[in-house]
């Protein structure tokens, strides 16, 4: 019974641990991420090859294209976060001190922007995609949250406030492609955006890829537990 479990466990932990990294920095021309980051720049439309963060070309010619602009007007601010710490810890401050934003009022001469898009193409239907987003904007007093919508063969969404933001990040979790083999990310106003402008910010975009597992894992996974469940029960009752 002992075998039979271990190799359960092993099943399982080969289809999960194969999961690859992709990191997106939003932000300046001259506070690029390196090495094994996408950059994202206001000069930014497509970019039609991925790395993850080992430097392997994503396979199948994955890229990501911006489908709806953020503000273009020059360069971003860079009043980001230079002391991620917490569950942003693991990221470099030149991903962090910077970011895109959009805005629900016209602002700098531009008009209103209040929804950012960005699409990853040419997926895996076969993976899962889960996101995690980090923004930051220092030294103000009011709420700039962000609803992060990801959307593909389902959708799901989560809220991050930038506001004097060092720590947290949020995260939709296990999104397949939709029938083209898409994802799109729509970024918006949070729910409790009280900014006169309507200030929305994406700094970095973290997408972790890994298989969908096979519903005969979890039925094999699911067996062998309650088996072991029921022998310890046995044992314990004799």
């Amino acid at each position: 019974m002992k075998s039979f479990v271990a190799c359960t466990l092993v099943l399982f932990c080969a289809t999960t641990a194969s999961a690859t990294t992709v990191l997106f920095d939003f932000g300046r021309t001259d506070k690029q991420t390196n090495p094994n980051w996408n950059n994202i720049v206001p000069a930014t439309t497509t970019l039609f090859a991925l790395f993850d963060s080992d430097g392997n070309l994503v396979p199948g010619n994955a890229g990501l294209e911006i489908t709806d602009t953020f503000f273009q007007t020059g360069e971003p601010s860079q009043l980001g976060s230079e002391a991620p710490a917490g569950d942003a810890a693991a990221y470099p401050v030149n991903a962090t001190d910077d970011y895109f934003f959009g805005h629900v009022s016209p602002f700098a001469g531009a008009d209103a922007n209040p929804l950012g898009q960005v699409k990853l193409f040419n997926l895996n239907p076969g993976n899962f995609y889960s996101f995690t987003f980090f923004a930051s904007r220092q030294t103000v007093s009011d709420t700039r949250d962000a609803r992060y919508t990801v959307k593909g063969a389902s959708t799901d969404s989560a809220v991050l406030n930038a506001s004097n933001n060092n720590t947290e990040v949020v995260r939709v979790l296990d999104i397949a492609p939709d029938g083209n083999n898409e994802i799109f990310v729509d970024v918006e106003p949070g729910p409790n955006n009280d900014n006169s402008v309507g200030f929305y910010y994406i700094g970095l975009m973290q997408v972790d890829i890994r298989p969908i597992p096979e519903p005969t894992t979890f039925a094999v996974l699911g067996t062998g537990l309650t088996a072991a469940a029921g022998r310890r029960q046995r044992r314990n009752l004799s």
